[in-house]
Order: structure tokens, then C-alpha cells, then sequence
């Protein structure tokens, strides 16, 4: 296996040949022979390398019967099964001009199994170019080791991958069937709803009226999970694409507002504060637009259970339209503000609030396809803000 990464920089060998530097010269070869690490020097000629200086650490490392001669090719100074791999080694260290490390289980003539050879090649400059080529080589468990840990993380860390990539192409499938399986009876139960509504099929008795818009509320919920689930499922294949036209978002708040009544209690008292007073047109998709406006207005009253205003509040920064819903409810512990947009998670302490855990991840995706954004600001105990940002359509900026 070769490694590439960064190493110690390699002075050019400027003083090889420097007059009266003869007694250190002399000195050199004894001192490089007492080290335990193999050292060997290789001439770089052309495509070629060749064989300049080793110490005896060296030849032992390398499991060799004698020092290699003065000039042979690197091709005969490494065993066979490593001449391949040792030439590419020290042209990768040529062409990069930086060093490059080389590693493998030791065996051939080799003879311990729990050892392994590593070889850091390094470049030697003069003149600008990389003349010569310096070796160092170690036989060592302990690196051996090393790289046997990294391998097992390595798999480890693999398998978990290759199990997450899994878990999300099953939940991309569950989101798909059940979707598919949601929308049929949910669109059968509105239509009803509404024949019974207008009374095609008969006068309604009088202790049902109040019931039907609660009815219908939850059939609109209903319809409105399964949207989610392809809309999710869309996301996750890349396959959603907006169908843009200009839409009032004024005139959509205020149906998502009343859209949302049903679902609130006699507590709930839901306000439209408008600081704009007029449309206010935004280039996007309505029926996108409209999933993310009713989100944040149903989130409100689901985590406002004990009731409280939720007050939906319109207005105007520079080019932005900004929609801002705020409620009274129970509010998010600061740990878990990082996980509110996140597809399928849901806050431990508020599990029995219905659900998918789809809505807000779904809505923050929506909006960054708009141009736009979702933040939120939050105490315990104090309730909760979403405020929506939307790009204005250029007539309006």
C-alpha cells in the first residue's frame, strides 16, 4: 500500500563534495551504519533508479544475503514481489516531489508473519530537480499493528455507512408506501365529508354539524401527512421540482390560519397580525408554500396543548418577506434546538404529540428551494417563534 503525505522537508545535498569536509565524510558511513533503521540512497535517472549507498540495517531489513552493489537497479535490490510497487513508490516520490510512504505485510523472505515492512521514500533535491531518492526502511509489529487497527476502523466504520445507507433507503421506501397508502383513503374521506357538507346526500341532523368541521380538519391532516411523506421521499430521490408562479402570501397565511381553526381548542385563540396590508407576492410553488405555512401554524397549536394565542405575524426586511409564528406553548430545551429540523427525530419529553417528525425538516427543506430560510427561537416553558423567509417577487423589492 502507498501512502502519500506530507514529511520532513529534505535539504538539497549542496555540501556533498565541499572541500574539507573529507573527515566527516569519512565519519558519515560508520554513523549511519550504528542506526537500527535501514538507509539506502537511489540515483534518479530518468525512469530509472539506481543504487548509491545503503548501511547494514538496511540489507537486514530488506532480508538480503549481501549489501547491493554500487549501481544496481532498484528492480533487483527489492524481492520480486515488491519491484512493482517500490518503482511506482519512488516515481510517485519523483513526480510529486514530496515524500511517499510504502507498507505491506511482511512475507516472501520474510520470515516473522506479526511483522511488517514500511518504507518512507523521500526526495533529494539539487539543482531544483529530485536527483537522488533516500529510503528509509523499518520491519516492525508495532507498525504492523497500527495499521491492522486502522484497517478494523476502517471496516467498522464501512459497515456502519453501508448500514445507515441502508436504513435510509428503507425509510425512503416506508415513505413511498405509506404515502401511497394515506392519500387514496384520505381524498375518499374529504370528498364524503364534503357531500355530506353540502348535503347531496341528505339533511344533515342537527347534533352532527358541529362535529363535521372537526371531521374535515382531520381528514385535511390526514392528506396533509401523506403530502409530507411524498414530498420527503421526493427530497431524498432528488426528484421534487417547484412549479413557480407568483402567490400572494398574505392570501395564503390567511388560509393556512383558517385551515388550522379546527385543529385548535376553545383556549386557542389564533391572530393574524399584519404589517403589511396589502399582497405581498412571492415568486414559488403554492402548494409548497402552503405546506410550509401550515406546518409552522399546526406545530403551534400541537405544542401549545394548555392553549394561548398563536399569533402569525407578516411583514417586510429590505427584499424579504418575513412570516413569523408564535405560540405560547411548552417551549424547546436549548439541547434540543439542533435536532428540530432533522427528518424523523422528534423531542423525547413531547412524544405523545402526534406526528411524523417530517413536518419542520420538510418545511426548512421547502423554504431553502424558495430562496429562503427557517429559524426558530425558543424557552421552555415560554413557547416557541418560527419565522419564514422568502425572497419578494422582483416587482415588489
Amino acid at each position: 500500500m502507498i501512502r502519500t503525505g506530507p514529511g520532513p522537508p529534505t535539504p538539497e545535498p549542496q555540501h556533498l563534495d565541499r572541500p574539507g569536509s573529507h573527515g566527516a565524510a569519512e565519519l558519515l558511513p560508520r554513523v549511519l551504519d550504528a542506526l537500527p533503521v535501514g538507509i539506502g540512497l537511489f540515483e534518479v535517472l530518468g525512469d530509472d533508479f539506481r543504487f548509491r549507498y545503503g548501511n547494514h540495517a538496511l540489507a537486514r531489513v530488506l532480508m538480503l544475503e549481501q549489501m547491493p552493489l554500487d549501481g544496481q537497479s532498484v528492480g533487483d535490490v527489492f524481492r520480486r514481489d515488491e519491484q512493482a510497487a517500490i518503482v511506482e513508490l519512488f516515481r510517485l516520490v519523483r513526480v510529486s516531489r514530496e515524500p511517499q510512504t510504502y507498507f505491506a505485510a511482511a512475507g516472501g523472505r520474510v520470515p516473522a508473519r506479526d511483522q511488517i515492512w514500511n518504507i518512507d521514500a523521500y526526495p533529494v533535491f539539487a539543482g531544483g530537480r529530485v536527483s537522488y531518492i533516500m529510503v528509509l526502511a523499518e520491519q516492525t509489529d508495532e507498525k504492523l499493528q497500527a495499521r491492522q487497527r486502522e484497517q478494523l476502523e476502517a471496516n467498522r466504520l464501512r459497515r456502519k455507512a453501508d448500514h445507515l445507507a441502508s436504513l435510509e433507503k428503507a425509510k425512503s421506501e416506508f415513505l413511498r408506501l405509506a404515502s401511497h397508502e394515506l392519500r387514496a383513503p384520505a381524498a375518499m374521506l374529504g370528498g364524503y365529508l364534503s357531500m355530506i357538507e353540502d348535503e347531496s346526500l341528505g339533511p344533515i341532523p342537527e347534533r352532527l354539524r358541529p362535529v363535521l368541521p372537526l371531521l374535515k380538519a382531520k381528514a385535511a391532516q390526514i392528506n396533509m401527512l401523506a403530502n409530507e411523506m411524498v414530498e420527503a421521499a421526493r427530497l431524498e430521490d432528488g426528484r421534487l421540482q417547484l412549479k413557480r408562479k407568483r402567490v400572494d402570501l398574505r392570501e395564503l397565511l390567511r388560509r393556512s390560519l383558517k385551515a388550522a381553526e379546527p385543529n385548535g381548542t376553545p383556549k386557542h385563540r389564533l391572530r393574524f397580525d399584519d404589517r403589511v396590508g396589502h399582497e405581498l407576492w412571492v415568486l414559488g410553488d403554492p402548494m409548497r408554500l402552503e405546506i410550509v405555512t401550515g406546518n409552522l401554524v399546526d406545530n403551534a397549536i400541537k405544542y401549545s396543548p394548555a392553549g394561548g394565542d398563536v399569533t402569525a405575524q407578516l411583514s417586510t426586511v429590505g427584499g424579504l418577506a418575513m412570516l413569523s409564528v408564535r405560540d405560547q406553548g411548552i417551549g424547546i430545551a436549548p439541547e434540543d434546538m439542533r435536532r428540530l429540523f432533522v427528518r424523523f427525530s422528534r423531542l423525547a419529553p413531547y412524544g405523545d404529540v402526534p406526528g411524523t417528525g417530517l413536518g419542520l425538516y420538510l418545511a426548512r427543506e421547502l423554504a431553502r428551494l424558495h430562496g429562503g430560510d427557517i429559524a426558530a427561537v425558543s424557552k421552555p416553558g415560554k413557547g416557541s417563534e418560527f419565522t419564514l423567509s422568502l425572497p419578494l417577487e422582483s416587482s415588489q423589492k
